[in-house]
């Protein structure tokens, strides 16, 4: 009787989840408010998706929306229903399940994509028919990496019948996190799909001809989605043409489609009607990155626009000022096909499964080719910080290097050794802490710089390893620093001790390998940080500038650019011998997103350009009360505020050495605004007087006090009768430490913000 019981609950437990499968996000409309969620409907009836943005895990009747499918259709052996979610708000988790007459799905969520304009992350790629081993690990990835979307390129399955196209999205559910997180694909038809209707009817897209547009962000980027499976000219180009030039305010156009114009395999046939139709339009109307598939080998393209002139080859030639990038083509699963025809306008070519993981801000579009056999060694990003390089991802890097970067206003810097390289800390092996006696902790969630006292640590070592820095041979390096986020607030002098490692490729940190044997170089740099507050990630937890000890390491003449570096942090005069005399920073495990970064700036140029001193110095603003020390840019001029008031540092300007008498305009001080704040004590015990001219006479002023977490802890409106009189109040806080009280107008805009700090 036991068994039976047993095999019953077996048995529910799987029609609560058997009913429905193949689960897909795809795109219709603005990505920030709408999505379609579609699935395959096995068995059961009346299938509903109930959602919303706070997690109820399966139990249905907690989410406050509900939507049943506005799409059904039969194809391809499958039962496709479609549910279009409209509506929602930008940026924002949204949790759901499908209900039916037999029981309700696991639960899964997605994040809409923001409104403004956030930086973005796309995979593009195509072409993932018959093997399934290479489909499946660029499945995973997606998994890991966490795009915004999927720009698919067409040619799925091999022969576009029922039976491959149910374990095509058997596979594809390989794109969904460990965490249930989705991603919406936007998808293209290819000429193993041997109809429009196959991506039509399988993925819901917004137009039965197969090619449409989408925006993301504000008007970040336009992704277009052409067809090469039907006829170019005519409906289709007149289409794109209007679409172009309805949409001139749109900051980066891309373009997606399957046959490539010029494929890089000699055995292909070349794409002329792309060609004749596109690239031209592509060129004039500032398409700069364009991904295509089909001939299953691996390129990346200069910048080039469409010439049969001196210096062209099969109707491009080389514009690194205003030229559209070609990446591509499709090795997505689909059998590989050698790289054996290059042009002179070639970047790159090779011959592995990848696909392409693109970047797109307001400046630049960054594009990185992905291998992607490796797929189950690599990590995940955090569902906070998609653009971090998780452990282990194999990013091709080639003899022109591994990022393809498309700067706004010219398409492509001319020389990619040219630049900055911003690495973070990707694996908790790479941040280590080595104790007094030798052993390793490589996995706190903070690193002490440089006294801990957990398990009578001591006065430990810091060793930070940095993967892929994508700096060349012999670069001249302008900047170098690292950057790290307070983990907690620390105000007492200390001093420490940045070394670099002296190895060409700094090998992983281990018991044999320990960051106290390393030898470095001898241009170490003394630090004295200034006081930390946590969760700050700012100047103040900038070190100084590194710059000598990286040049040493580029000059080296075993280094490539992407080796690893390591850098090593020890304590000195007062920070190895007094227990307070540190800082403490997070490490990567205390967050992908706080992980300590290196950033470096460099050039190749005989004569590099001085290094910008304005760079990381925000502007002045009114209304803030700048402290002695204190640096601004005001009107294109580097300031330090003093005592008596606002000192000239230089100017921000490349060409600071004309010495032509300029008359610069000074930062206003605060005093020139308003009067002086004042409040008092401050340190305070009980009760808190302010004064100000900020204050409103007469009407009640709103008082807001935050603890360091951001967290509200005093809220109240008091009436002033005098402004040198002022407020007096008492905020009831128990808690010793450092709080910001804020004073609001009457438009719930802060006017003045001060540090508090109870006794």
């Amino acid at each position: 009787m036991k068994r039976t019981y047993f095999l019953i609950f077996i048995f529910i437990g799987f029609q609560l989840f058997a009913s429905n499968d193949k689960y897909r996000l795809t795109l219709r409309g603005n990505p920030a408010t709408s999505i379609v969620i579609g699935w395959n409907q096995i068995s059961g009836s009346n299938p509903t998706v109930y959602f919303g943005t706070t997690d109820f895990g399966t139990n249905y009747n907690n989410y406050p929306n509900s939507k049943s499918p506005d799409r059904i259709v039969s194809y391809k052996g499958m039962n496709n229903h479609f549910a279009r979610l409209t509506g929602l708000q930008p940026n924002t988790a949204y949790y759901f399940v499908i209900r039916d007459s037999q029981g309700t799905s696991e639960r899964f969520w997605f994040k809409t994509a923001p409104s403004d304009n956030s930086r973005l992350s796309f995979i593009a790629g195509g072409d993932s028919r018959n093997n399934r081993t290479p489909r499946r690990n660029a499945n995973s990835l997606v998994a890991k990496l966490k795009p915004h979307a999927v720009l698919f390129g067409g040619d799925m399955t091999n022969r576009d019948t029922n039976s491959e196209w149910r374990e095509w999205f058997d596979d594809w559910q390989l794109t969904i996190a460990s965490d249930n997180r989705m991603f919406p694909i936007v998808a293209t038809r290819g000429n193993h799909e041997d109809s429009n209707n196959s991506v039509y009817h399988l993925f819901d897209v917004p137009s039965t001809s197969v090619y449409y547009a989408i925006t993301f962000g504000n008007n970040l980027v336009r992704t277009y989605t052409l067809n090469t499976e039907i006829s170019i000219s005519g409906n289709q180009t007149n289409w794109l043409r209007n679409d172009l030039n309805a949409n001139t305010n749109v900051i980066w156009k891309m373009a997606q489609y399957h046959k490539p114009m010029r494929p890089h395999v000699s055995s292909k046939s070349e794409g002329n009607n792309q060609y004749n139709n596109w690239a031209q339009l592509f060129y004039e109307k500032g398409v700069k990155l364009v991904v295509e598939c089909d001939a299953h080998t691996v390129k990346t393209t200069w910048p080039v626009r469409p010439s049969t002139g001196s210096g062209s080859d099969e109707g491009f030639v080389r514009d690194n000022q205003n030229g559209t990038v070609y990446v591509g083509e499709g090795c997505w699963g689909a059998p590989l096909r050698s790289n054996n025809d290059n042009k002179n306008w070639t970047r790159n070519s090779a011959r592995f499964n990848q696909f392409k993981w693109i970047f797109v801000d307001e400046n630049k579009i960054e594009t990185r080719t992905i291998q992607v056999d490796n797929a189950s060694q690599v990590g995940s990003v955090s569902n906070n910080n998609v653009f971090a390089i998780p452990s282990n991802l194999d990013i091709w890097n080639p003899s022109n290097g591994s990022v393809v970067t498309i700067n706004k206003g010219t398409v492509v810097d001319p020389d990619p050794d040219n630049g900055t390289v911003d690495v973070a800390i990707s694996s908790g092996n790479d941040d280590v802490e080595e104790r007094e006696n030798g052993d390793l902790y490589t996995n706190s969630s903070d690193l002490e710089l440089v006294y801990d006292s957990y398990s009578n640590t001591g006065y430990q070592i810091i060793g930070l390893r940095f993967r892929g820095v994508g700096v060349p041979k012999n670069a001249t390096i302008t900047n170098a620093y690292l950057q790290f986020t307070a983990d907690e607030s620390n105000s007492a002098d200390a001093e420490l001790e940045i070394a670099l490692h002296n190895s060409s490729n700094s090998p992983a940190f281990s018991n044999s390998n320990k960051v106290s044997n390393r030898t470095t170089f001898s241009s170490k740099v003394t630090w004295t940080p200034q006081s930390w507050s946590s969760n700050q990630n700012g100047s103040a937890q900038r070190s100084p500038d590194l710059k000598n000890m990286v040049q040493s390491l580029v000059n080296k003449s075993d280094w490539s650019s992407g080796n690893n570096l390591s850098m090593i942090i020890r304590g000195k005069g007062r920070s190895l011998t007094s227990t307070s005399a540190k800082r403490v920073a997070d490490s990567y495990e205390g967050g992908a997103d706080k992980a300590p970064r290196l950033i470096i700036s460099y050039t190749t140029e005989s004569n590099p350009p001085p290094p910008n001193p304005c760079a990381g110095v925000s502007e002045w603003q009114s209304g803030v009360s700048y402290s002695a020390g204190d640096r601004v840019v005001y009107q294109g001029n580097l300031f330090e505020r003093t005592s008596s008031g606002w000192q000239f540092i230089e100017a921000c300007t490349a060409s600071r050495t004309n010495t032509t008498f300029v008359q610069r305009v000074t930062p206003p001080l605060f005093n020139d605004l308003v009067e002086q704040t004042i409040i008092h004590p401050n340190p305070f015990t009980t009760s808190i007087h302010i004064s100000s001219s900020s204050l409103i006479l007469n009407k009640a002023n709103e008082i807001v006090i935050y603890n360091i977490a951001g967290a509200e802890v005093y809220k109240a409106n008091i009436t002033a009768t005098m402004k040198k009189e002022g407020l007096v109040f008492n905020p009831e806080i128990k808690e010793s430490g450092i709080y910001l009280l804020s004073i609001f107008d009457k438009n719930d805009q802060i006017i003045e913000n001060h540090r508090l700090i109870k006794k």
